[in-house]
């Protein structure tokens, strides 16, 4: 049989493909896509309820650079660089929203360019998780749209480091070294400072690095130069702005505030006194980790550079170049880190969590560095990776929990600031006008007014100088409704009207409180600037409504308007020891009980057994009325009744002193009476006299006769 297989070697070969070309794969660009999304994160959570209205430091950042009105009064630890940063938007638009917006656009833009600098110092994967863990933080994020220099500081860090590092093999590295060292400096000059310490220590002891010396000396200098020149203006020097700013931050020195920047954390913006609760246990074991991720990461990194060593010792390689590249790139983070910490958890004794933003953002860089590494050198990277995932997103979503009530609360404190000044305006302020008292300074930039303060860290006056302007000017003091908070003494005699949905009165001298009541009368329709210029109003105001129909003051305020009717409606109530109290129930009902009075030190005061049914019910709704004692066949004086809000005094130093004059039996309730009204009835002939009293008006007398005829008005003059 014959074999017609074909040996092997005839076999037909197949023929070759040509190689393909091989595929680029593109790299997908996720620092972008983190700088994306942190502008949409804003623009859909923060912005909405911020657009409104700036807050207390932004309304002095402002106003610095906003010609529509004056300048608040500018500490001496403030820098003018964020000033200068809006300066463009603020001189061209009123807008509080398109701020907002720029601004979110600029904090994007920069957190790109920021991280960005570190590609080539890290694989892109690290810096775009790197980035990622700072922009996903509640404080970065609310931060962005916010007139605020210390997320600029975080950013300005992180890219001055980046460029420090960059600055061996990089020529032009030197020149956006000094440029990015200025504007953190501008922006805020000690931690300029604080950020260059740990630069200019490097680059003295280690060669390489010496090129960076002019460019840190010429950025700090260039950075710095408006500060000195306004601390040798305003403050006799540097020295002297330094011992202020140590004042204004509550004595310069050695306090150990871990642990309230650590309830800082948790949700308030500013701690001081850091009281508050842990409410955010999540939150505060993700920080206390940072710690601990920041050593391993140092830890790895000294371990290579020991392996890489003794490699070289025993022959298994030889050095490429004189210096080790992954030692620097991840512990001087950390060291610049800890730099800038310094100040915040070791010399002030209060915190916020805007302080250690630059720290956050330069040990993010070591940490998302690690946990690459960690994917990679995992016996199953796919495991760690979906690990690592699981970990970044639950601490996000904390993250974004705490940002969507802090946003909310927020926009409720800013809110009350536009209401406040809202409320000034019905009132009759106009520029030039003058805000002082609890608060001053965002709302008087909200409504076009200055401000001034007499004591506290934001000290621009004195009681001279503040009396000297309320008689020129529109002028209003604002003070706190809640617990036992009432006017200086200079003002013990002006007039309060609540501010309707705030938390506020605003007393205004009795002059300028006469014109408000009268226009709120409808006798006119002037604004009162007008009324002091002569001008002619552009608007004409709103009828006042609730603004004037509860004006309040003191015992004080009442003698100073109306000595005579003071005076004996005091000794009316002095002719008796035991007088009736009206109150009002849980129910609403009245409730009439007995009372003593006291008028001393141009108050009137109420005091009460503890716990009695009267003091629940003014702890409950401070209104009051209180009649006068008869007496056993009545008195030919007439009756006396006084009503107004009932204030719980709790201070510990105003309770002895009224101790000591008075000796009541302890313990005991103790109440300020706020007057709003003080009638007088009595007979005068055939008529039945009412005399009334408001404060901002005048004697109102309305006489009843004994026939059909209408009740005659007029007023005492």
């Amino acid at each position: 049989m014959e074999n017609t297989a074909a040996p092997a070697a005839a076999t037909a070969r197949p023929r070759p493909h040509p190689p393909r070309p091989p595929r680029h794969r593109r790299r997908a660009p996720w620092l972008a896509v983190v700088a994306v999304g942190y502008a949409v994160v804003q623009l859909a959570v923060v912005v909405p309820h911020v657009g409104h209205a700036l807050g207390w430091d932004e309304s002095v950042y402002v106003s610095q650079v906003d010609p529509r009105g004056p300048a608040a009064y500018f500490s001496a630890p403030r820098s003018r660089g964020i000033s200068m940063l809006v300066s463009p938007v603020v001189a061209a638009t009123s807008s509080i929203t398109a701020l907002r917006i720029l601004l979110t656009v600029l904090s994007a833009g920069a957190l790109y360019a920021a991280f960005r600098v570190w590609n080539r110092l890290l694989p892109r994967g690290p810096v775009a998780l790197a980035a990622l863990l700072f922009a996903g933080l509640w404080i970065t994020t609310i931060s962005g749209p916010a007139v605020m220099p210390n997320l600029w500081v975080a950013l300005g860090a992180v890219a001055a480091v980046g460029w420090f590092l960059r600055l061996p093999h990089e020529r032009h590295a030197r020149w956006w070294l000094a440029a990015v060292v200025a504007g953190v400096t501008l922006v805020r000059t000690p931690d300029g400072g604080w950020l260059a310490l740990p630069l200019l220590a490097v680059a003295l002891r280690v060669r390489i690095w010496r090129p960076a010396l002019p460019a840190l000396a010429g950025g700090l200098l260039l950075g710095a130069a408006q500060w000195i020149g306004e601390a040798y203006d305003r403050f006799g020097g540097i020295g002297g702005r330094l011992d202020v700013s140590s004042e204004v931050e509550g004595g310069m020195g050695l306090h150990f505030a871990v642990g309230a920047a650590l309830r800082s954390l948790n949700g308030p913006q500013l701690c001081r006194p850091c009281e508050v609760s842990l409410s955010h246990p999540e939150l505060t074991l993700w920080w206390l980790s940072l710690p601990v991720l920041t050593l391993a990461a140092a830890g790895l990194a000294l371990r290579d550079r020991h392996e890489r060593r003794t490699r070289v010792r025993v022959g298994l390689g030889r050095p490429q170049m004189q210096r080790d590249p992954g030692l620097p790139v991840t512990v001087l983070p950390i060291v610049c880190a800890a730099s800038l910490a310094v100040p915040y958890l070791l010399l002030i004794d209060y915190s916020a969590p805007r302080f250690l933003m630059p720290s956050y953002a330069l040990l993010a860089l070591p940490i998302a560095a690690l946990g690459f590494r960690a994917v990679r050198d995992a016996r199953s990277p796919r495991h760690m990776a979906t690990a690592l995932g699981i970990v970044v997103l639950l601490h996000l979503a904390s993250q974004f929990a705490v940002l969507a009530h802090t946003s909310a609360v927020s926009e409720k404190t800013t809110g009350r600031y536009r209401t406040a000044a809202d409320g000034l305006k019905r009132l009759g302020l106009r520029p030039p006008c003058l805000v002082a008292g609890d608060r001053a300074l965002p709302v008087a930039y909200h409504a076009g007014c200055g401000s001034a303060q007499t004591s506290g860290n934001n000290r621009s006056t004195t009681v001279t100088g503040l009396l000297r302007r309320a008689a020129h000017e529109p002028t209003a003091l604002l003070v706190r409704r809640d617990g036992d908070a009432r006017p200086p003494s200079y003002a013990r005699t002006w007039i309060g009207f609540p501010l309707p949905g705030t938390a506020w009165s605003a007393y205004l001298p009795p002059d300028q409180a006469r014109q408000v009541a009268s226009r709120g009368a409808g006798e006119s329709g002037e604004s009162l600037q007008s009324r002091k210029s002569g001008q002619e109003a552009s608007e004409n105001p709103a009828n006042m409504g609730a603004m004037t129909t509860y004006p309040i003051t003191s015992w004080a305020g009442f003698q100073t308007a109306e000595p005579g009717f003071a005076t004996a409606a005091q000794e009316r109530f002095e002719a008796y020891r035991t007088h009736v109290l009206a109150t009002v129930r849980q129910d609403g009902s009245p409730r009439v009980t007995p009372l003593e009075v006291n008028f001393r030190f141009g108050e009137l005061w109420l005091g009460m057994m503890p716990d009695s049914r009267k003091a629940v019910d003014l702890r409950r709704d401070r209104r009051f009325s209180l009649q006068a004692n008869p007496g056993p066949t009545g008195t030919s004086g007439g009756d006396i009744r006084i009503s107004g809000r009932a204030v719980e005094v709790t201070d510990p130093d105003s309770l002895a002193r009224f101790a000591a004059e008075v000796h009541p039996p302890e313990p005991f309730h103790l109440f300020r009476a706020e007057v709003t009204e003080v009638v007088h009835t009595a007979v005068e002939g055939s008529d039945l006299v009412l005399r009334t009293w408001r404060p901002g008006h005048p004697v109102q007398v309305v006489r009843r006769g004994t026939d059909d005829s209408p009740p005659r008005t007029d007023e005492e003059s």
